[in-house]
Order: structure tokens, then C-alpha cells, then sequence
């Protein structure tokens, strides 16, 4: 058994970092032909000059916000998810912000789970600038998320339904996540709880409100994944219990 025990341990590592990192439903880095409007996005934006556009900044692309729009981008998934969700992205901004200065990425519907930039500068003082929520008005802001001007920002959310909630109703979001945070989904930022009306996700979109003149937003890098059902675990852990009694067998 002694030989079976490391071998049980790195695949269960193995396995519970993948299964908190997601399987990839939809990714995006704006670097290729097939990305962008050229991929999966589309805009309810008619006007062209209006509509969201691939910029580049030190060689590296993102998709660029600069008006106003429940619906700026938005990407309809191939399946319908009903389970855990996860959706990093990069997230930066040019200009001089004013208060309340919106960019969310949205889950579902426009109205929904969203997380991003809502400016906080009531005082003058722009602070605690990221924002997470479930509902189209229970706002939970990101300690700390001072953000400056042309840095670029990487977000992470995690939305999912607890307590045998039918609607997502738990919205995590983390600034800058460590690579375990990323893979155990823990020490979050700020974590949004309430019930959305939302049970299932089949599209993410880009929600943008009240920029002020000059100030641009950038995404860049942008993943969803799904997160595998309890019962994906349970499988492994029963396969986990099958090498062992292998094991066992071996060595009698």
C-alpha cells in the first residue's frame, strides 16, 4: 500500500486542481484571425463607429468598450451551463474615471450575475473600484481594488448555487488571483450572495454604463469553464478506492 499512496495522492491532486480549474467552454485572446467579432461575439451596437473594437497595446490585442450598452459584446455557449461556472479575464482601462463608471461581464442576462468595474469615487477618491453581485442591485465591492490607469487587472468570479438553491445565488471574485486560489477557488475577494432568477447560463455578455468621455475599457484573455458535477468526484473517488484494493490484492 505504501507504493500506492503517492501515486492516489498525485492524482487526486492532479484531479481536484482540474476540476476547480474548469473544463473550457469558451476562451478568447483577441491575438488570432478566428477571435472577436470574427469568432464568437456579437454587439447590439448598430452604430460602427460605436461598436466594441480590437485595439493593441505593446503588441498584445484586447477587445475595447468606449460607449454605452446592456449588451456591448455578448457570446451565446455552445451548451447551456446549469452547474458551477468559473470566468477569468484581464480586465484594464484608459482615462480619467468619474463615479460609478460601469464594465461588467455579465451571466445569463444583462440584469443578472456580473462582476467588473463600477468606479467608487463618491469622495473624490476613486477606491474600491471592482465590483460582484447576483442581482442587478446588491452590490458587493472588492476591498482594495484601487485600480490606476493602464495597468492591467486580472479578474476571476466563481458562480454557483448553494444550498440546494434551483437559482445561482453565490457569485466569489478575486483581483489578481494566486494560482492556488485559482485552483482551490478559495480566499476570495468578496463574495456576493443572494438569488439571481438565474438557473441557467447559455450566454455571457459585456455590460458598459456610464463612461465618461475618454475613458475606454479593455478585456483581454477571457475563460469560462465549467466546473464538473459532485457525482464527476464521487467516480474518481470510487476509482481511487478500486487501485488501493488493487493494490492490497498485489502485495496478500
Amino acid at each position: 500500500m505504501k507504493r500506492f499512496a503517492p501515486i492516489a495522492a498525485s492524482l487526486l491532486f492532479a484531479f481536484s486542481a482540474s476540476a476547480n480549474a474548469g473544463i473550457v467552454v469558451a476562451h478568447d485572446n483577441f491575438d488570432g484571425a478566428n477571435t472577436g467579432f470574427n469568432a464568437g461575439w456579437a454587439t447590439d451596437i448598430t452604430s460602427s463607429k460605436n461598436k466594441p473594437t480590437l485595439t493593441t497595446t505593446a503588441g498584445n490585442k484586447s477587445l475595447t468598450f468606449g460607449t454605452n450598452h446592456d449588451r456591448a459584446a455578448y457570446w451565446k455557449l455552445a451548451e447551456t451551463q446549469t452547474g458551477g461556472i468559473i470566468v477569468d479575464f484581464s480586465f484594464s482601462y484608459t482615462g480619467k474615471l468619474g463615479n460609478n463608471n460601469f464594465m461588467g461581464l455579465w451571466l445569463g442576462d444583462a440584469n443578472g450575475p456580473s462582476f467588473g468595474l463600477k468606479s467608487n469615487c463618491d469622495t473624490g477618491v476613486c477606491t474600491d473600484d471592482l465590483y460582484v453581485r447576483t442581482l442587478g442591485s446588491n452590490t458587493s465591492y472588492l476591498l482594495g481594488s484601487d485600480l490606476v490607469a493602464g495597468q492591467s487587472y486580472h479578474l476571476l468570479g466563481y458562480l454557483s448555487k448553494t444550498d440546494g438553491s434551483e437559482f445561482y445565488n453565490s457569485f466569489a471574485a478575486w483581483m489578481n488571483p494566486t494560482a492556488y486560489e485559482m485552483t482551490s477557488l478559495t480566499g476570495a475577494d468578496r463574495v456576493a450572495t443572494g438569488a439571481s432568477k438565474i438557473s441557467s447560463v447559455s450566454e455571457i455578455g459585456i455590460r458598459t454604463a456610464f463612461l465618461e468621455k475618454g475613458v475606454k475599457v479593455s478585456i483581454d484573455n477571457l475563460r469560462v469553464s465549467e466546473v464538473p458535477e459532485p457525482a464527476t468526484l464521487s467516480l474518481f473517488g470510487l476509482a481511487l478506492a478500486g487501485l488501493g484494493l488493487a493494490g492490497r490484492r498485489k502485495r496478500g
